[in-house]
């Protein structure tokens, strides 16, 4: 692909990558004229972007999507605490 890479990801861009990788891969091709060229989906920039991302490459897109609404959320009031007996190692949550 050498130096000619856009700067910027946009739809024209999308689709001349998907036509130049179309042309080398015949079982891609198939795909592409099956199903057509992927989305491309408008995303904000940033780290939780980023992470979403990895996430739902990771995960389904419902998990991806639930930890995220985890992560955005502040913490609980009542987050464990370390055990306070001697010699005991772990959490517990206040009665």
């Amino acid at each position: 692909m050498g130096g000619d890479a856009p700067a910027r990801l946009d739809d024209d861009s999308l689709h001349a990558g998907v036509d130049r990788l179309v042309a080398r891969d015949t079982d891609l091709a198939g795909i592409v004229a099956r199903h057509g060229p992927p989305p491309l989906w408008a995303r904000e920039p940033g780290f939780a972007t980023l992470v979403h991302i990895i996430l739902e490459q990771q995960v389904s897109l419902r998990s991806a999507e639930a930890a995220m609404d985890g992560w955005s959320r502040p913490p609980a009031r009542s987050a464990p605490r370390p055990s306070s007996q001697p010699g005991r190692s772990g959490y517990f949550r206040p009665a």
